[in-house]
């Protein structure tokens, strides 16, 4: 089987999330490092903020690219970033199934997506 050169680069944008008042620091590490886990994707490091008041700053970063989430409580409103590359095996799968994972945390009523490979 041939790899494909490129990678998966899916950006949304999540609306009326039912979850993200209550989605924190622990929740999010916990399944990030499952999905790693599940789809053998390398984790270089963490960085997650909460903010006084909700929201997050999460950067997952991986040898095969990364994995952005940012939320605003006060407007139910998510955005998610997972990009993962196919250097040394096809990741698409495993970026289709993160990013579906993480936006059903969220619960959104609506969700906007950019889907790119390159």
């Amino acid at each position: 089987m041939s790899v494909p050169p490129m990678g998966r680069h899916m950006l949304s944008e999540l609306y009326q999330c039912r979850r993200v008042a209550t989605v924190n620091k622990p929740t999010l590490q916990e399944l990030v490092t499952q999905l790693l886990l599940e789809h053998h994707l390398t984790l270089l490091g963490t960085f997650i903020h909460e903010f006084e008041g909700g929201g997050i700053t999460a950067l997952f970063g991986l040898a095969e690219s990364h994995i952005a989430i940012h939320s605003w409580p006060e407007l139910a409103y998510v955005t998610l970033e997972v990009y993962v590359c196919n250097h040394t095996k096809d990741n698409t799968a495993s970026a289709q199934e993160a990013h579906a994972a993480l936006v059903a945390l969220f619960e959104p009523e609506r969700v906007r997506t950019t889907d790119l490979y390159r």
